[in-house]
């Protein structure tokens, strides 16, 4: 089926024939598509043919408020008023009542109005505006569609429909285009027209005026106004005639020798043949089509119409008079119509009841039965068609007239040319005793419906076997998957026990430290001890009671307790004591957080993931690596609150490591190493940077690749940042850098924050 105009939607038939939006079948889009042009043709032929142009519009309107289901319609002529008030006259109405006699329009530079209520107001909105204008929607109790008539940018009309059920969609006004361009190029004719009939009256009422009258009145008509002494071929003409040809009448010489210079070649030999008629008497008078050259080089369609007016005494003509309108914009309208129409693939004919074939329309290449020229008058049983193929075609044909239905089938014929092809045929009833007949040729549409059964077949006898394939290779794909988990399990945890390796040594230094001073506070409490214990004996003395000793010996005791007392300086004794076990317990803690950093650091983790605080897992990284910072650089801390993170906290904590370290080591002599931690949007953001060396870009594109260092060979794996680059993107998270040679370097690690 051949798509609509350009923008617009599908459109089918409810059971009142009138055009839906939707999905509609093929079958009634193109059937309403034809039924549509094929009226436009018919109206364009017969006023061309000197029918009534407005039986013309009525006609159109008709037509248009069945296929778009309107219950009323109007078409008319924005009457322009120089100095006044533009008025609307109607020259098609339905219902006949729907709208009266002329009236006023907005002034255009007035704002339009609200929702029109009736069609005196839609029109009256569309001639504001210039536009086209959709009022109420789906259930809405008025509905109106208005469009503008135009040409050259002028407003010429407007159609207005209403009441359609359901509202009016966008996609009408590009389906409704071919029917705007037919009126818009007949409002352009009638409207011409009627200037050439009051011009000829004018003529005639002045002809018995002077020479100067008639002058003036020529140079006021809107069409050009021409009169020739045919003896010597001298022209008056009057300003339009020129204009419309883009010269000033000072530029050429106004004779018949310009006029024939100016003519297109292919038309001056029919325009010379109706002249030679009309001398003879065989016409009453001139009227064709032709083509003058413009100024600007292009080519000006005009419509003359001319007429002798006087003959000398032997009766040879001597004055010729004519007028000259510019229908260029008609014709174009007519080129488009005819290209929309031309577009058509397939082969459409109107049909009578009886099987004589009325009119038809197709494709140049199509290949047809009989010459295309004999096809109008012929009738169905008169083609070399097999019987069961012309039984059938007669069969539908009945039943379309008698029913009114959509009739479709297939059938297939011997060409002389191609050979057998494929066809099917669409009967649809267009009148009371004719049918409107599409036939498309299907010949390739079955040729790959056979390629697919071919094909379906073929795949059927392969589908085991392709089945049996991927089951086999789904188990050998799963089968690696775990395997390169397990892989890269075991390679994180090689990375994490390397790095723990490297910092064995500060670690074994930073539990060293308190254990020192922890074994030397325990040495001094051994001596203290040992001078408090013969005091405490002399203590447990005093406080035994003896019966037989006289009351001098408790005095005697309490002396020699006063002087160890005083000997072992007791008093110092026991001020230094706290001290020292603070002391000693604030070592035995820092080797219990060091312990238990190394062994949260060191162990695997359980496969869930677990709600994390990030600031606690930094801090706790910082205890492990601390005797790989301290001495070369200082630490600046700026932790923001922050919401928690699901993730493996080992993993993250052995990125911390890795960013940690690979600071300390970038920073050459003494730097500062800065960790900023802070909530953004859905995301915690890790910083760590550095006053170190930096990096180039080459570097930073190497940066996260396998075994990829710039550490001396048998200080670095390579595998640091790669794996910690893994481990960022298995928690859906970046890791970003920064970094200049000599302006150190940033880490920006980006994780999403936990769901809450």
């Amino acid at each position: 089926m051949p798509p609509l105009p350009q923008g617009s939607a599908p459109v089918s038939r409810d059971r009142s024939g009138a055009l839906t939006g939707g999905q509609a079948s093929a079958e009634e889009t193109l059937r309403a598509s034809h039924q549509l042009l094929r009226v436009l043709t018919e109206v364009q032929a017969d006023v061309l043919r000197g029918g009534e142009p407005r039986a013309a519009f009525e006609r159109m309107l008709a037509v248009v408020l069945e296929l778009t289901g309107s219950a009323s319609g109007v078409i008319g002529e924005v009457l322009p008023s120089p100095g006044g008030t533009p008025s609307f006259r109607p020259v098609a109405s339905l219902p006949p009542d729907e709208t009266s006699a002329s009236w006023e329009l907005p002034v255009p530079h007035e704002p339009p109005g609200p929702e029109p209520r009736d069609l005196r107001a839609l029109v009256g909105a569309v001639s504001t505006t210039g536009r086209p204008v959709l009022s109420g929607g789906p259930g809405a109790e008025r509905t109106f569609l208005g469009l503008p008539l135009e040409s050259g940018g002028e407003c010429l009309g407007v159609v207005g429909l209403a009441q359609r059920p359901g509202g009016y969609e966008a996609e009408l006004i590009d389906f409704l285009q071919p029917f705007l361009l037919v009126c818009g190029s007949l409002l352009i004719g009638w409207r011409n027209e009627q200037r050439r009939r009051q011009t000829e009256q004018e003529l005639r009422h002045a002809h018995e005026t002077s020479e100067e009258r008639l002058r003036l009145l020529m140079d006021n008509m809107q069409d050009g106004v021409w009169d020739m002494d045919m003896p010597t071929g001298r022209l008056v003409t009057n300003r339009r005639w020129w204009e419309m040809l883009g010269y000033a009448e000072s530029e050429l010489e106004t004779s018949y020798a310009t006029w024939a210079h100016l003519s297109h070649p292919g038309d001056a030999t029919h325009a010379e043949r109706l002249v030679t008629e009309h001398l003879k008497g065989n016409l009453a008078r001139v009227e064709h089509e032709q083509r003058l050259r413009h100024k600007n080089g292009e080519w000006v369609w005009v419509l003359t119409r001319a007429k002798v007016v006087t003959r000398d005494e032997q009766g040879y003509p001597v004055r010729m008079v004519g007028t000259n309108v510019d229908i260029t914009a008609r014709k174009l309208g007519e080129e488009r119509l005819q290209a929309l129409v031309s577009a058509i693939p397939d082969i459409v004919f109107r049909i009578g009841a009886d099987g004589t074939y009325r009119d038809f329309h197709g494709n140049k290449n199509v290949e047809m039965l009989i010459p295309a020229e004999k096809i109008i008058g012929t009738n169905l049983r008169d083609l070399p068609l097999s019987k069961p193929v012309l039984d059938k075609s007669l069969m539908h044909l009945a039943r379309a007239v008698r029913e009114g239905t959509l009739e479709v089938f297939e059938y297939v014929l011997d060409m002389p040319q191609s050979g057998r092809r494929h066809y099917e045929m669409r009967l649809t009833r267009c009148g009371p005793d004719e049918v409107i007949s599409i036939i498309r040729d299907i010949t390739e549409r079955k040729l790959s419906e056979e390629r697919l059964l071919q094909q379906d077949e073929e795949l059927r006898r392969h589908r085991d076997s392709l089945e049996a394939l991927v089951r086999t290779r789904s188990e050998k794909l799963l089968q690696a998957t775990l395997e390169l988990e397990e892989q890269q399990a075991q390679l994180i945890q090689t990375e994490k026990l390397a790095s723990l390796g490297q910092m064995a040594a500060g670690v074994a230094h930073e539990i060293n430290n308190p254990i020192s001073y922890v074994m030397s506070n325990l040495g001094s409490l051994d001596q203290y001890v040992s001078s408090l214990t013969p005091l405490l004996q002399l203590q447990r003395e005093l406080l035994t009671p003896r019966e037989e000793e006289s009351g001098g010996a408790p005095a005697e005791l309490l002396e020699r307790m006063r002087e160890l007392w005083q000997r072992e300086d007791v008093e110092y004794i026991l001020g230094d004591m706290p001290e020292i076990i603070e002391e000693s317990l604030v070592g035995t803690r820092r080797i219990k957080e060091i312990a238990q950093s190394l062994r949260s650091f060191a162990r695997e983790d359980s496969g869930e993931p677990q709600l994390v605080d990030v600031n606690t897992e930094m801090a706790s990284t910082l205890k492990i690596v601390w005797n790989e910072l301290k001495y070369k650089c200082e630490v600046k801390r700026d932790f923001g609150p922050l919401p928690p993170v699901s993730c493996h906290p080992t993993q993250i904590s052995q990125v911390f490591t890795n960013l940690l370290v690979n600071a300390a080591q970038a920073i050459e002599t003494r730097g500062e190493i800065r960790i900023r931690t802070r909530h953004e949007g859905n995301e915690v953001v890790v910083e760590v940077a550095d006053t170190g060396k930096g990096m180039t870009q080459e570097t930073i594109s190497k940066l996260f690749t396998p075994f990829f260092t710039t550490k001396p060979r048998g200080q670095g794996t390579g595998l640091g940042l790669s794996v910690s680059y893994g481990i960022i993107s298995k928690h859906q998270g970046r890791i970003e850098v920064q970094s200049e040679p000599g302006k150190g370097s940033t880490f920006t690690i980006r994780l999403p924050a936990a769901q809450r």
